[in-house]
């Protein structure tokens, strides 16, 4: 694997959403190429994140093939928040 496939957010950098869910940390960043987002987890507690897939913002919805739709809803939910506070 090379180092652009396993290191495609750059995780010092803020997220745009930190959000727990049932034991698993997620966190929403734009891609290092700004053009799509990216959604990496940790099981909670631990401190290295795990890129697990792009995903695209549909105006209110985050859709990606790689995560499950309860758990895209979620951080649906707090993405849209997110964008409403950076107003």
């Amino acid at each position: 694997m090379s180092s652009e496939t396993s290191m495609p957010v750059n995780y010092e950098s803020p997220a745009i959403v930190e959000l727990a869910i049932e034991g698993t940390d997620y966190r929403v960043d734009s891609g290092k190429q700004g053009t799509s987002l990216c959604i990496s987890t940790r099981t909670s507690g631990t401190w290295d994140w795990a890129f697990g897939g792009e995903a695209r913002w549909d105006v209110s919805y985050l859709r990606s093939k790689a995560f499950d739709r309860r758990t895209l809803e979620q951080l649906s939910k707090a993405f849209a928040l997110a964008l409403e506070n950076m107003d």
